[in-house]
Order: structure tokens, then sequence, then C-alpha cells
């Protein structure tokens, strides 16, 4: 059996997993096992929920180190110009 665990220290949590390869009848009784990996060896993953959401909801906030510019201008609307024809260029070859 394998043990791992790892601890990553962000600005302020702290993420704590356990991933442990073992075999799959011990897990009958605790957990729904399919029959396509009934008496075989599997690998056992546990994370946090409660951070885990955390992470998602800092993930949708910086998405971009650009979008805390967005809608940023507090000046004079900005209008576009027209353009004017486009012109007409020589083809390559």
């Amino acid at each position: 059996m394998v043990k791992q665990s790892l601890k990553q220290k962000g600005a302020s949590t702290q993420t704590v997993f356990i991933r442990r390869t073992l075999k799959s009848n011990l897990l009958e009784g605790i957990i729904e096992i399919p029959s396509a990996l009934k008496n075989r060896l599997v690998e056992l993953i546990v994370l946090p929920v409660d951070s885990e959401k955390k992470r998602k909801e800092n993930k949708k906030r910086v998405d971009s180190p650009l979008r805390r510019f967005a809608g940023a201008w507090a000046g004079e609307p900005l209008i576009r110009e027209v353009q004017g024809q486009y012109e007409v260029r020589e083809e390559l070859l």
C-alpha cells in the first residue's frame, strides 16, 4: 500500500489530501464498487470538499489579470469613428 499526502500552503489556506493504493474489496460496504473494479488494485484519493469549493470560487474571480481592468474606464464614453472605405490591394503572387 502506497501512502502519500501533500500539504500546499497558500496565502491563508492549507490543502491536505490522502492518496493510497489498496485492494478494492476493502472498500466494499463503504462505497459502491463497479464490477469492473472488484478484487483489483485501485487508487483512492481523499480531498476536502470545502477547500475545493473555495478554489473554484477563487478561480472564477481571477480568470485573467486583465479582469480587474474590465469596465475601469471612468472618462467620457469612447466613440469609434467611421473607418472609411477599404483600400484595394494588389494580389500576392
